[in-house]
């Protein structure tokens, strides 16, 4: 997926993410890659509930509602970053990494965001594996996720 800025540059569009279970792991693969300050604008990392609500702006209520591992919670993550940073796309992680099971969601239940367009999408995953693979495996969803969505338009 080191394709992925050159993708990105030759379409014109720039990206941003917000992540809670992937913990910044998402913008370090990003920021890894030469040439990844052409198309990628930042991101935000909100491991707690309170920076969830008060900087990615997730309202109280969807989380004590739903909890922050939620479907609902993903989809303002990745709604909000959109806006916030002004891209063309925006990707968000919420899940449970483990070891233990958090607010009663079994360990690799993971929601992941993606907005493109006017289009907001959250896709619900149940991965396994050890913390790292999770958190990996997430990352890995959302560049395929990316990469298939572009391509596909270009097709």
């Amino acid at each position: 997926m080191d394709n992925i800025i050159e993708i990105l540059k030759l379409k014109g569009l720039t990206l941003s993410s917000c992540e809670s279970i992937t913990g910044g792991g998402f913008a370090n693969y990003i920021t890894n890659i030469p040439g990844a300050s052409n198309v990628y604008k930042g991101g935000l990392v909100t491991y707690s509930n309170e920076i969830k609500e008060n900087v990615a702006n997730v309202d109280k209520n969807t989380i004590e509602k739903y909890g922050a591992i939620s479907q609902e919670c993903a989809y303002e993550m990745v709604q909000n970053t959109k806006k916030m940073f002004a891209t063309d796309i925006a990707v968000s992680f919420t899940g449970n990494a483990g070891p233990t099971i958090s607010e009663d969601k079994d360990v690799g239940l993971v929601y992941i965001g993606f907005a493109y367009k006017n289009i907001i999408s959250v896709e619900k995953y149940l991965l396994k594996g050890s913390r790292i693979e999770i958190k990996n495996s997430c990352i890995q969803i959302a560049l395929e996720k990316i990469v298939n969505e572009i391509v596909k338009e270009i097709s």
